[in-house]
């Protein structure tokens, strides 16, 4: 697969019925602009053998993981995403927003999606992506001052990619337009 880029991220909370083997996507929420995403999936191996030979050979996903970096990670990402909690404090004569992080938070599980555009016979489409439920976890955090050049420091968090309670883990599609591979991902993710 030939990528040329990386756009339009988005997620959605995911709730799970185990007993009647269900699952919903809340109201979905588009992402910040999308840097890179880093995916590693790990999967399980088994050989049979017989007849001194292999006779049968099995592999199966176990979970993975992706780094997704981007140009931001606000507030609003962090409560939806790692369980942060936010709440206003004054500041002299302002209100402003603090977002807070506990050792008790717990980050929910969501779908999480973006469309990477790709070049295949010299035609462009689009790749939609939707891993049905990550649990990302709070981000490491780097920071250095600016000298005689500008160095963009970008967030990146890093979430755990599990099976849904289907057994699926991924979902993608590769179509020719990005109108229809947002539609797409909106449409899985329950984005008005």
């Amino acid at each position: 697969m030939a990528g040329i880029g990386l756009q339009y991220s988005a997620y959605a909370p995911l709730t799970e019925n185990e007993e009647a083997g269900t699952f919903t996507y809340g109201a979905g929420k588009r992402g910040r602009k999308m840097l890179k995403a880093d995916v590693k999936i790990n999967t399980t191996k088994s050989t049979l053998y017989g007849d001194d030979g292999v006779a049968e050979t099995a592999r199966e996903f176990t979970d993975g993981e992706i780094t997704a970096n981007q140009d931001d990670l606000p507030g609003t990402m962090k409560k939806d995403l790692l369980g942060n909690t936010t709440r206003e404090a004054t500041v002299g004569t302002e209100t402003v927003e603090e977002v807070v992080s506990k050792d008790t938070d717990t980050p929910p599980f969501v779908g999480f999606g973006y469309i990477q555009s790709k070049m295949i016979d010299k035609v462009r489409q689009y790749r939609a992506v939707l891993f049905t439920k990550v649990q990302f976890g709070e981000p490491d955090e780097s920071a250095e001052t600016k000298g005689q050049s500008i160095s963009w420091q970008t967030p990146s968090i890093i979430g755990t990619i599990m099976r849904r309670i289907d057994g699926e883990w991924k979902e993608e599609a590769t179509v020719p337009t990005l109108a229809t591979a947002i539609a797409w991902l909106k449409g899985k993710l329950n984005i008005a």
